[in-house]
């Protein structure tokens, strides 16, 4: 074989060997919203690599995989209901759902720490998480103090033990909530309906009297103001009478203009059989 087939040749088997390699590698795509992790697969340094892999196009060789994790808010509700006790011992079942975030700059803490995509550190990790911390704060608290004003204060403690179990891991808790009313034991929701069926009759009792009270201040004030008009009438009138027997005791002449003016002309001929005066003459 001549030295230029013999070059050739190598060329051949280098282009082999070096297509195969690439052929081996593969391209990850990380899209916008997502940050990546690198892992490898084999030797001595398998494992994850301590960078995250932001928006881009990587080639990856045949030893190295990428995970996403998305870096934007993560909105999930549990299907099937947790299930805790009260200090009393009364179970209850309720739907959950969260609200959370992966730290961009520690997705990588994220896979050392579960070794799994989001998907499954939601449905399996983060459930039992939410499951353990409702567990804890609910026996806390007996089933009526849950029913009156207990519900968002459960929240709230499950809420702070979730931040403090998960934020240095990297997840970050927005908020946790009800998706659906707590199921009680049947004894409590009579006691429940008992006591709601208890207040609306309380209710109704006491807008009946406010009612009652209302018609009867209504009353009263009709009547005293009909009580205020006579009064204010009737001094009106006995200034009105004051006053004119006061002009007519200073003015005695008023009595015989008012008898003039009503006189009809008639001069009276007899009383009592006597002969009458002629009225309003007086003869000196």
């Amino acid at each position: 074989m001549s030295s230029s087939g013999g070059i050739s040749l190598g060329l051949t088997a280098t282009a082999i060997v070096a297509g195969g390699i690439f052929l081996a590698c593969n391209f990850q795509t990380v899209p916008a919203g997502y940050v990546g992790v690198k892992v490898n697969l084999y030797g001595s340094d398998k494992g994850v690599q301590q960078e995250e892999l932001g928006v881009g196009r990587y080639l990856l060789t045949w030893n190295e995989q990428a995970y996403l994790f998305p870096s934007f808010n993560q909105l999930h509700t549990y299907k099937e209901p947790f299930t805790f006790q009260t200090s009393d011992a009364m179970a209850v079942n309720a739907r959950v759902g969260i609200e959370y975030q992966v730290k961009p700059s520690m997705a990588t803490k994220v896979f050392q720490t579960y070794r799994k995509g989001v998907d499954e550190i939601t449905e399996v990790n983060l459930r039992q998480n939410i499951s353990d911390a409702l567990i804890k704060y609910a026996s806390l608290m007996d089933v009526n103090e849950l029913t009156a004003n207990g519900k968002s204060k459960l929240l709230d403690q499950v809420t702070q033990e979730l931040r403090h179990q998960l934020e240095e891991v990297g997840i970050h808790i927005i908020r946790v909530s009800w998706a659906s009313d707590i199921e009680y034991p049947p004894q409590v929701r009579e006691s429940i309906n008992a006591k709601i069926e208890a207040t609306q009759r309380a209710m109704l009792r006491e807008n009946e009297v406010a009612q009652s009270k209302a018609e009867a201040e209504k009353a009263r004030v009709t009547a005293q103001g009909e009580a205020d008009a006579q009064l204010t009438k009737a001094k009106a009138e006995a200034e009105s009478i004051a006053i004119r027997a006061k002009a007519l005791r200073d003015n005695p002449q008023v009595l015989m203009l008012e008898a003039i003016s009503r006189w009809d002309g008639k001069l009276p001929v007899y009383l009592n059989g006597e002969s009458l005066p002629t009225p309003f003459l007086q003869m000196k």
